[in-house]
């Protein structure tokens, strides 16, 4: 009887200690999920922030193209024309 007490005893204590183990593994587990998701929450700003500038500076780009093919209609031609012809002999070879 004794022993039959120690070994549940033994086996309470080791369930114990293991459950603990794993409740501690657990708020590990939360803690770095927390903060991996608050730095992807940063990183998606960040990157929201770069596509909204990339896409300002496109559109400012454009508009200065489409002044300069305005002004200089004759010379946008032969550029475009020139451009043409490299690509066609880039892609024959």
């Amino acid at each position: 009887m004794k022993s039959e007490k120690m070994v549940k005893d033994a086996a309470a204590e080791a369930a114990n200690k293991i459950h603990n183990g794993v409740d501690q593994a657990e708020d590990a587990v939360d803690e770095s999920v927390d903060a991996f998701s608050a730095r992807l929450a940063s990183l998606e700003a960040q990157l929201r922030d770069s596509g909204e500038r990339l896409l300002a500076s496109a559109k400012q780009m454009s508009g200065l193209a489409e002044k300069q093919v305005r002004t200089h209609p004759l010379a946008a031609f032969g550029v475009a024309f020139v451009a043409g012809i490299a690509v066609a002999r880039l892609l024959r070879r």
